[in-house]
């Protein structure tokens, strides 16, 4: 009976031991939990956090660049028009699917001037807005204003055996437009046509507009593309 009792006692917890354990119990649930909760929590915070940090993805204006082969024909005096052969290069911008703006650097040359023994070329640096009329997603089509200076260096004959040689720099201007067609990944093909205002002397030596057509066709590269809303 005796050793009954001890062994009772040794195999019962008492009610302080067995409230402790429940306690520890519990506290260790609550950090389970609370582990559970950080682990879930942290990753969602950070990438809230990265991705406000960061600027968008498809942010800011596009940019292109074009280079290419440019005919321009223009009048001088007593010869009616000079077919000239150059080069072209622009670079553009677009704002949004609609406007964007562009500037504009030509040569364009002729070995020689019938009459004369002197060659001649124009060189023009302009710049203006662009405005898309129509826009799809492999094509686009615009037309542009543009501003700027133009040198232009020529000869006419005066007489059986004379001839007039000079140069003039004055601020120029064209008008037209063009369109531009993809053709593999970032590059495309773009065509253009303008109508274009310099000055050069005249037969007394006076300076007088003087009219030109240009027409252009260039390879882009297409920088950044953003852009691509149709209309």
């Amino acid at each position: 009976m005796v050793i009954f009792v001890m062994l009772s006692r040794k195999t019962s917890p008492t009610p302080a031991r067995d409230q402790k354990g429940r306690i520890q119990s519990s506290m260790t649930t609550l950090r389970m939990r609370c582990l559970l909760f950080l682990i879930w929590v942290a990753p969602a915070v950070a990438q809230s956090q990265f991705q406000a940090g960061s600027p968008p993805a498809a942010s800011g204006p596009d940019y292109n660049l074009s280079a290419g082969y440019s005919y321009m024909t223009l009048g001088v005096p007593a010869l009616g028009h000079v077919n000239l052969n150059g080069v072209d290069a622009a670079a553009h911008v677009d704002f949004n699917p609609r406007f964007g703006a562009t500037m504009d650097a030509n040569y364009a040359a002729t070995p020689n001037i019938s009459g004369t023994p002197h060659s001649a070329y124009a060189l023009t640096l302009q710049a203006g807005p662009v405005f898309y009329f129509r826009r799809r997603a492999t094509s686009r089509m615009f037309l542009h204003p543009l501003f700027g200076a133009g040198l232009v260096d020529g000869a006419f004959p005066v007489g059986s055996q004379q001839y007039f040689h000079g140069w003039l720099l004055r601020p120029s201007y064209a008008f037209g437009g063009g369109m531009e067609q993809s053709v593999a990944g970032p590059f495309a093909v773009r065509l253009s046509g303008d109508f274009v205002r310099t000055t050069f002397f005249n037969y007394t030596g006076g300076v007088q507009p003087q009219n030109g057509f240009r027409a252009t066709v260039s390879f882009v590269w297409r920088v950044r593309e953003r852009l691509s809303s149709s209309y």
